[in-house]
């Protein structure tokens, strides 16, 4: 399947991306995203006014049965990813607890290895959810999928995928 050695790929490249320091404003054109032609830093700035689906639909040009298609998509995998949350959470607060407690250090990297674990488990579930849309996309649409991709990190980290401010 091609489009997932493009996701890995592109999810290789995210990360690596992510790992520079952000910059605000500055550039030729004044604020980040101002001479961009609709991708994602163009609407970073509208990103507190949109749900995701609407940046979404704004930034893959949806049409109406593929809004609906990608929202059935992403309502399932936030059912999906429900438990996985609360075990992160979980996780999260067993490992605080073990340093805070002093816990001897295999009990702190078998926590620490049981976090990441569940952490890769929801990257695994925003993945195949963003695969799904993308292979309901046009071929035009598909070519936009990595400004898109930046809206799917950490999606179903809050109990509503597509609220406001998200």
């Amino acid at each position: 399947m091609p489009h997932r050695r493009f996701l890995l790929a592109l999810f290789a490249v995210t990360a690596l991306a992510s790992l520079a320091p952000a910059q605000r404003g500055g550039g030729r054109g004044g604020p980040q995203g101002a001479e961009d032609d609709g991708g994602y830093a163009a609407l970073a700035a509208r990103a507190y006014q949109q749900s995701r689906l609407d940046r979404f639909t704004e930034l893959l040009r949806l049409n109406k049965e593929q809004k609906n298609g990608a929202k059935e998509i992403f309502d399932a995998a936030q059912k999906e990813a429900a438990p996985v949350r609360d075990q992160i959470l979980k996780s999260r607060t067993d490992l605080a607890s073990a340093y805070l407690n002093k816990k001897p250090q295999m009990e702190i990297d078998q926590l620490t290895a049981n976090y990441a674990s569940q952490v890769a488990l929801m990257t695994s579930i925003e993945m195949r959810a963003f695969a799904r849309l993308c292979d309901s996309l046009n071929p035009d649409q598909q070519k936009k999928v990595g400004a898109a991709f930046q809206l799917v990190s950490g999606m179903f980290s809050g109990r509503d995928w597509n609220g406001v401010g998200n």
